[in-house]
């Protein structure tokens, strides 16, 4: 019973748009899937709106997010344009095991790794997984952090009201 109330305390805690330190998504460095340098700024600056999420590959929350965000991708992508870009925050060494986890799960994600967690610290994340609903523009329309059941509701919500 301790545990149910402190994941509904936890959940309505985190719930909300929490905000972020930033206005606009902050330019820092990420490898792409092929360890190509990308500024996350100019990635998400390019149109159509983007659900960036950090996660890491030791993240339970972070694994349910994606694998909620997964039943809903396509029809995301389809109806609203939107693009799904998960950034792994594991260690430079996981690398491997963060795309391998990407594979193994069918996750059609962008997949990008912030190697030294600059990102998560300039965003000033203090926890996993940190999402963002970022418009065409790089501007940060919402963020949430942690996850909970049917999360994917309410931020499609969000994403008609773009």
């Amino acid at each position: 019973m301790r545990i149910q109330v402190f994941i509904l305390a936890f959940a309505f805690f985190t719930s909300s748009n929490i905000g972020s330190s930033q206005e606009f998504m902050p330019s820092d460095e990420v490898l792409s899937d092929k360890g190509e340098t990308v500024d996350i700024q100019s990635y998400v600056s390019t149109g159509n709106p983007k659900i960036v999420s950090l996660w890491a590959t030791w993240c339970g929350p972070c694994r349910m997010e994606l694998n909620a965000l997964k039943k809903v991708y396509s029809r995301w992508s389809e109806d609203y344009g939107v693009e799904i870009v998960a950034i792994s925050v594991d260690i430079p060494l996981m690398v491997g095991r963060a795309r391998k986890m990407f594979e193994v799960n069918e996750w059609d994600f962008t997949f990008m790794h912030d190697t030294d967690q600059d990102l998560m610290e300039k965003l000033g994340a203090q926890g996993l997984p940190y999402s963002m609903l970022v418009d065409g523009s790089g501007k940060i329309q919402s963020v949430q952090l942690g996850y909970f059941p049917n999360y994917e509701k309410q931020l499609e919500k969000k994403i008609k009201k773009l």
